[in-house]
């Protein structure tokens, strides 16, 4: 099998399979001659084919993981582990701009740009978003439209579609989505779409840059709503197009399956190695990452790994993608405690003290004053913006979610502060 890859209208290169060293890929001869930007930061432009273990973690990290990506593989009736067959159904529209074409389907193009009308999208009443949402574990990712390809990374159940005019849209043709959809859970996670949404506006408040959100109250479901920050929106023209980006662990060249860190996954340091390294404006960059760092255990989000921080590809530069999947994982009794990337001495989040932050400081090589400034900031301004974020309207009836939380950052404030 061959696919072509291509980065928003150009092609970039193959993915082919072989007899004898399994699945490779190389870029495209001219493609090369024109020095844009790699597919991947762990894919530097060579004409050197890419082998298996040097590729795959960038091509599977695309992908859907966990029960989610089980669900598709029995839908499709594919196997889990042919990432060759999932990019094949599910590249149409991966996250940033990159997409899959068979090679025997060589006159489709992607492509650049799409206008947001009914030629590109097919509009959505409540009950069709409604029955779509309904169906999402049994059609997972809206497969059941001849006209639509979808994958989302991630393990969590996500729907991709478009808004605009004031209402949603099945995106059809290639076009690109502008919304991703995560549907509340059941059981002890059924607050889970408002858990996100506090977060993520308590994140805002607090100078860290993340996408515009909101909840959807649909017929008692309530649905997180994320506006994608790999998409540019030409308002005036209703012109929508990609942005390239990619998560930490495909520039790393580590596997999503190994995404946390006691299993192989990338430290705190890697990642800040990868910034230092790659990034424009570092410095400033470097500063984000790291008050990301320190919220994430104020929160207490213990699900924060490599693929949970992307960059982006801003024409010749390459920046720190708003924050996304921020969440308190700590406020549910039968989540783990054990944060996907150690912090100083400890993986534990309660065993977590202002000796961690000083020991992470020397990991980074960085000086302790930092860590004292930031503390202070955070400690001084947290609360004035939890109960800014609190008095929404979104949260009139989830006093218990908000107390739980409130007093954990309490806890974790208290503690750093020794």
């Amino acid at each position: 099998m061959k696919l072509n890859v291509f980065l928003l209208d150009n092609l970039v290169g193959y993915l082919y399979t072989t007899a004898d060293r399994g699945i490779v890929f190389s870029y495209d001869e001219k493609y090369l001659s024109t020095g844009k930007v790699p597919l991947s930061l762990s894919l530097p432009l060579q004409q050197k084919e890419f082998s298996q273990k040097e590729c795959l973690p960038y091509f599977s990290g695309l992908l859907p993981e966990g029960t989610v990506k089980s669900r598709i593989s029995q839908y499709l009736q594919i196997s889990e582990s042919s990432t060759m067959k999932f990019l094949q159904f599910l590249g149409g529209e991966c996250s940033g701009t990159v997409s899959f074409i068979d090679s025997n389907e060589s006159e489709f193009r992607p492509k650049n740009t799409f206008q947001l009308s009914d030629e590109n999208y097919i509009p959505l009443n409540d009950e069709g978003l409604l029955k779509i949402v309904k169906e999402s574990k049994n059609k997972p990712m809206l497969l059941g439209s001849k006209d639509l390809r979808l994958s989302l990374a991630g393990a969590q159940e996500k729907i991709s579609l478009a808004y605009y005019d004031e209402s949603w849209h099945i995106p059809k043709n290639g076009a690109p989505s502008t919304h991703i959809l995560k549907p509340t859970r059941e059981g002890e996670l059924n607050s889970i779409a408002y858990n996100e949404f506090f977060c993520m506006n308590l994140a805002d408040l607090m100078g860290l840059p993340v996408p515009k959100t909101s909840i959807l109250d649909l017929c008692e479901s309530q649905i997180f709503v994320c506006e994608r920050y790999d998409r540019k929106f030409d308002a005036e023209n209703k012109i929508i197009l990609r942005i390239h980006q990619e998560d930490f662990c495909q520039a790393l060249g580590i596997m999503n399956d190994i995404k946390y860190q006691a299993d192989g996954g990338p430290s705190y340091k890697n990642c800040l190695d990868l910034i230092t390294n790659k990034f424009s404006d570092k410095i400033v960059h470097i500063n984000i990452f790291l008050k990301a760092i320190l919220f994430n255990y104020l929160i207490g989000n213990c699900d924060s790994h490599g693929k949970n921080f992307s960059l982006l590809f801003d024409g010749s530069k390459i920046v720190l993608s708003p924050f996304y999947d921020l969440l308190s994982t700590t406020v549910y009794n039968s989540l783990t405690k054990k944060m996907a990337m150690k912090l100083g001495s400890n993986y534990e989040i309660e065993k977590i003290s202002r000796s961690d932050f000083f020991k992470q400081a020397e990991i980074f090589e960085i000086k302790n004053r930092f860590w004292v400034d930031v503390i202070d900031e955070f400690s001084k301004k947290i609360f004035l913006s939890f109960d800014k974020v609190a008095s929404k309207k979104e949260f009139a009836q989830k006093d218990e979610l908000l107390e739980t939380l409130y007093s954990q950052i309490k806890s974790r404030i208290e503690k750093i502060n020794l």
